[in-house]
Parts: C-alpha cells; sequence; structure tokens
C-alpha cells in the first residue's frame, strides 16, 4: 500500500488542493486555540475581579490623618499590589501627591488616565565629602552644562574633593 502511495503521480492541480486542504485545517485549529484561550481568559478575569472589591475597601476604613501633621511612609506590602493601590517607599503621601501631579502636568496626560503602581525615593540626598554645598551646587551645574543632560535628570549619589599631594 505504502509503495502505491510513493508511486503515484500528482499532478500540480492535486497538489495544490492537497496543500490548501491542510493549510485550512491548520487555520482551523489555530482559530480554535484562539477562541478557546479567550473563554478560559474571560472565566479567569470574571473569578479574579470579583475578590478586588473586597481589597479596595479595606483602605477606606483607615482614618483620615489631619491635615497639619506630617504622613506617615508606608511600608512596602509583600504581595503585588494590587489595582488602586499606590506603595510608597520612603516618601510620605503628600510628596506622592506632588510627584504624580507633576508627573501629569509634565506630561500633559491628566492624572485620571495615569497609573502609579509604586513610588520609591531612590536616594534621600548627595553625599558631600570635604566640599560645601555652593560649591557641590556648581559642580553639578557645570556637569549638567557640559553633558547637555538637564539637572534634574541628573543623579549624584556622591561628591568628594580629592586632594593632590
Amino acid at each position: 500500500m505504502t509503495l502505491s502511495l510513493l508511486q503515484m503521480q500528482l499532478g500540480w492541480g492535486d497538489t495544490l488542493k492537497t496543500s490548501g486542504v491542510g493549510f485550512i485545517i491548520v487555520l482551523i485549529v489555530l482559530a480554535f486555540i484562539a477562541v478557546l484561550i479567550m473563554m478560559i481568559s474571560k472565566i479567569f478575569s470574571k473569578t479574579v475581579g470579583k475578590e478586588k472589591p473586597a481589597k479596595a475597601e479595606a483602605p477606606a476604613e483607615k482614618p483620615e490623618a489631619p491635615a497639619s501633621a506630617p504622613a506617615a511612609v508606608q511600608a512596602a506590602p509583600a504581595a503585588p499590589v494590587a489595582p488602586g493601590y499606590l506603595r510608597l517607599e520612603g516618601v510620605s503621601e503628600a510628596n506622592a501627591a506632588v510627584i504624580m501631579a507633576l508627573v501629569s502636568h509634565q506630561t500633559g496626560i491628566p492624572l485620571n488616565r495615569l497609573a502609579f503602581h509604586s513610588i520609591k525615593c531612590l536616594q534621600d540626598s548627595v553625599e558631600l565629602i570635604d566640599v560645601d554645598e555652593p560649591t557641590a551646587a556648581v559642580i553639578m551645574a557645570i556637569v549638567s552644562d557640559a553633558s547637555g543632560i538637564p539637572l534634574e535628570r541628573l543623579d549624584f549619589s556622591s561628591i568628594r574633593l580629592i586632594k593632590e599631594n
């Protein structure tokens, strides 16, 4: 039987029909898999969506701090941040609000269209070693001017005076 199949001579028309049918079968199977993935995705999103409102109500129950008191820094949660939550690391709530407003203003995107997941303070201040603050400010301005990078985009961890012998 296999020998007779190998000895068969197929014309161009039969070859195109056979390859066309195979191609259509592959497309049908891929479409079926895509529909199956979309159905599973909708099922999971509905089950996860039911659990989120319970988590979202928890922060609303916290008493508000008085406006004159400094805002406390939130500790980073161990679990991933749920939608609607903002993780603050080393940043007060008031400073986070200012940062979000500045980002909105500078980008031109309305604040309600931005999604912030976390705001982290990378470094509190520049460590100055044998250098006074005015001199450090001049050094930072010179580096910014010489490199062409705006000062707010530069990150200085320390500035040290190296004394020659």
